[in-house]
């Protein structure tokens, strides 16, 4: 069953996980620059 939400709370959620996974991308991208660039020392 579905728990019912404002919209206020919902938009403040969404805004939440897309934060999160701006993060985790950021940090992928630059680990993975990190590690083709500090490769092959």
């Amino acid at each position: 069953m579905a728990i019912e939400i404002s919209r206020e709370e919902e938009q403040r959620g969404t805004g939440k996980v897309m934060m999160w996974g701006a993060i985790i991308s950021a940090v992928l991208f630059v680990g993975l620059i990190a590690v083709f660039v500090l490769g092959p020392i």
